[in-house]
C-alpha cells in the first residue's frame, strides 16, 4: 500500500541521513505522515523536521533542506516543497494514485488491512448494569466500542468484544426488591417500588413472568437475603435478555458476557490482592475524611488499600470497604488481572465519562501488575441529548424516564444511529435529532456517505445498459488522463491505510465518519463535474470505472467498520 511504503521510506531517509545523532527509536514517534490540511499543498506531509529538529541541533527549516533531497526520491514523488518552518509536503504521481487505486479494487475489503502481529486486544464496552433495558447514551457506548473493535481487527488486532455483566453489587439487590414489590403488586397488595429502585413498568412485565412461572411461591417470602439469594439470577439473566435484544438490534456480538459474580466465587481478588502485595504496593491502614465533604465525627478504620500515592497520585485507594466488601476500585483490579491473566495485551474499556475519577487508579494497578504503561486505555464517552424537530423528546414510562435505545432505533433504524453517533468525538455531548437523522437530504451525513455509494452501483448499472464491457483491471493504463476531480478521489482512496493506522492508533473512531463524508463528498463532485460513460471512447470510460471501482470499494468497506449498510440504490 502506497501511504504505508512511503512513511517506511521516511523513516528509513531518516535514519539514513541522521545516524550520526545517536537517535533512538523513540525519537522518531513524534514524526507523522498523512495529508495535508488543503490539497493544494501536496497529497502527503511530513512534520519531521520540525520534530525532529531540536534533537539534532538544527534549525527547522535547515533540516528539512537537508532532508529533501533523499525524500524526493521515492518513485511516486512527482514534486516535494519545505513549507513555512519545515513542513515537507509531496505532490504523488497520478500514475501513482492510479495505481494504488487498482490495488484498492484487487484486495476489496483486504485494502487498508494492516499487520499488528496479532496482538491479542479486549474491547470492553457497554457493560450497563443488568437492571433494565438500554438507554439511548448506553447505546452510544455500544456503537463507539464496536467501532473501535473494528478497526482494531482491521489494523490486525486478535480482538475480543467483551461484556462485563455488574451482577454483584447492592444494585442487584435493588433490583431484587423492585421486583418482589412488582410481583406483589400483580397479587393485591398495596406496596409501593422502593426508595431509590427501579421503578420503570418493564419490571411489572418480568414480574408477571416470574408470576406465570412460579404462580404465588414467593408472596409470604419475607427474608430479604432469601430474595436475593433465589431471585438474583432469575431477575438478571430477564434484564440481561433485554439488552442482548437492544444489542442485537445494533448488529453486535459479543464473544462473553462476563460474569462479576461469578469471578467473584473465584480467588480472582484474593490473587491479584497477594501480588500487588508482595510487590510493597497493598497494606492496611486508614484514610483521611473525604475531600469536600463536611463529614461529622469521622472515624477513620483500617482498610486494605493501594498505593497509588508510589505513582503520583493524591491518594491510595481502598480495594475492600468497611464492611470488607470487595470496592468498585478493587472488583476493577481483580477484573483486569483476570484480563491479563487470559493474554490479552491491549485492554480497552469504552465508559462514560462520569466515571473517569476511577481510570487513573485502575491504570496505576495494571502497570504494577504489567510493568508497563500503555496496556490499559479508558474511552470516555459524552451522554446524548435526543430531540425530534428540535424539541425534547418525550421520556420513556416503561423503562422510567429514560429515553429508550429500542423506541429510538426502531424510529430512525440501525444506519442512522451508528453513524451519528460516530459523526462527533465521544468526548462532545451529542443532540441527536430523529427527524434529521431519517431525512433523505445531503446534510444528513449518513444519507450523504450511503448515497455516494449508491450513485457509484448506479454508474455500474448504466454502464451494462449501455453494453459497455466491464473494467478488465489488468489492463488499465495508470497513465491514463484523468480529471482533477477523478485524482481527488484517488487521493482520498491512497489515505485509507493511514485513517485505519490513525484511528487505531488514537481509538477515535469518529474519524471513520470523518473519512466517509470526505470520501463521500469527493464522489459527488465528480459524479456532477463530469460524465463517467462514454461509450465512444471505452478506454477512458474504463480508467473512470476503475477509480470509481476502487471509490465504491474503499466506502464501502469504511462503512462497514461503522456498522453501516452500504446501499445499491437508495
Amino acid at each position: 500500500m502506497l501511504y504505508i511504503d512511503f512513511r517506511q521510506h521516511v523513516l528509513a531517509v531518516l535514519k539514513d541521513k541522521l545516524a550520526d545523532k545517536q537517535l533512538v527509536d523513540a525519537d522518531f514517534a513524534p514524526v507523522n505522515v498523512e495529508a495535508p490540511k488543503e490539497e493544494s499543498h501536496g497529497d502527503l506531509a511530513t512534520n519531521a523536521a520540525m520534530v525532529l529538529a531540536k534533537k539534532v541541533g538544527m534549525a527547522s527549516r535547515a533540516l528539512a533542506e537537508m532532508l529533501v533531497d533523499s525524500l524526493k526520491m521515492h518513485d511516486a514523488v512527482e514534486a516535494v516543497e519545505i513549507a513555512g518552518p519545515g513542513f515537507i509536503n509531496f505532490r504523488l504521481k497520478t500514475s501513482a494514485l492510479m495505481g494504488e487505486g487498482l490495488q484498492a479494487v484487487k484486495l476489496g475489503d483486504k485494502y487498508g488491512q494492516l499487520d499488528a502481529a496479532k496482538r491479542k486486544a479486549m474491547v470492553e464496552y457497554v457493560s450497563i448494569n443488568p437492571t433494565g433495558p438500554i438507554h439511548v447514551g448506553h447505546g452510544r457506548n455500544a456503537v463507539f466500542g464496536d467501532a473501535i473493535a473494528n478497526v482494531l481487527e482491521k489494523a490486525g488486532y486478535d480482538v475480543w468484544r467483551e461484556y462485563l455483566v455488574n451482577d454483584a453489587g447492592g444494585q442487584i439487590r435493588v433490583l431484587v426488591k423492585s421486583l418482589h414489590a412488582r410481583y406483589l403488586q400483580l397479587f393485591g397488595h398495596d406496596i409501593a417500588v422502593p426508595e431509590n429502585g427501579y421503578p420503570g413498568e418493564y419490571l411489572i412485565e418480568i414480574a408477571e413472568q416470574l408470576k406465570a412461572k412460579d404462580g404465588d411461591k414467593w408472596v409470604n417470602a419475607a427474608d430479604e437475603e432469601a430474595l436475593l439469594r433465589d431471585l438474583r439470577e432469575f431477575a438478571v439473566d430477564t434484564c440481561l435478555n433485554l439488552i442482548k435484544t437492544d444489542i442485537a438490534a445494533l448488529g453486535i456480538e459479543f464473544d462473553r458476557y462476563f460474569s462479576e459474580y461469578a469471578m467473584h466465587q473465584t480467588d480472582r481478588m484474593k490473587e491479584v490482592v497477594q501480588i500487588l502485595r508482595d510487590k510493597g504496593l497493598v497494606y492496611e491502614g486508614t484514610l483521611p475524611p473525604p475531600k469536600g465533604k463536611e463529614v461529622a465525627d469521622y472515624k477513620p478504620v483500617e482498610l486494605t488499600l493501594f498505593k497509588s500515592t508510589e505513582f503520583g497520585l493524591p491518594e491510595d485507594q481502598a480495594i475492600y470497604n468497611r464492611a470488607g466488601m470487595p470496592t468498585y476500585f478493587g472488583q476493577d483490579i481483580a477484573y483486569h488481572f483476570d484480563k491479563l491473566q487470559r493474554g490479552f495485551e491491549l485492554l480497552v474499556t469504552v465508559i462514560g465519562i462520569d466515571q473517569s475519577g476511577s481510570f487513573k487508579p485502575l491504570a496505576k494497578a495494571i502497570e504494577a501488575l504489567t510493568g508497563k504503561n500503555d496496556v490499559y486505555h479508558p474511552v470516555t464517552y459524552e451522554m446524548v441529548k435526543v430531540l425530534r424537530d428540535g424539541q425534547p423528546v418525550k421520556l420513556s414510562k416503561r423503562a422510567g424516564n429514560i429515553v429508550l435505545l429500542s423506541d429510538v432505533l426502531e424510529e430512525v433504524g440501525s444506519d442512522a444511529f451508528r453513524f451519528t453517533m460516530l459523526t462527533v468525538k465521544p468526548t462532545t455531548p451529542l443532540t441527536f435529532d430523529l427527524a434529521h437523522a431519517v431525512a433523505k437530504t445531503m446534510d444528513n451525513p449518513v444519507f450523504y456517505a450511503q448515497y455516494a455509494h449508491a450513485r457509484l452501483c448506479a454508474v455500474e448499472r448504466q454502464r451494462s445498459e449501455l453494453g459497455i464491457a466491464d473494467v478488465n483491471f489488468d489492463n488499465v493504463n495508470v497513465n491514463g488522463n484523468i480529471s482533477a476531480d477523478a485524482r481527488s478521489v484517488l487521493r482520498e482512496v491512497m489515505l485509507y491505510p493511514a485513517l485505519i493506522e490513525q484511528t487505531a492508533r488514537a481509538l477515535e473512531p469518529h474519524r471513520l465518519t470523518f473519512y466517509a463524508q470526505n470520501l463521500a463528498a469527493t464522489i459527488h463532485r465528480w459524479y456532477a463535474a463530469e460524465k463517467w460513460l462514454d461509450i465512444n471512447d471505452v478506454q477512458a470510460t474504463h480508467t473512470r470505472l476503475a477509480v470509481g471501482r476502487a471509490a465504491r470499494s474503499v466506502l464501502a468497506d469504511v462503512l462497514k467498520l461503522c456498522g453501516v449498510n452500504a446501499p445499491a440504490s437508495m
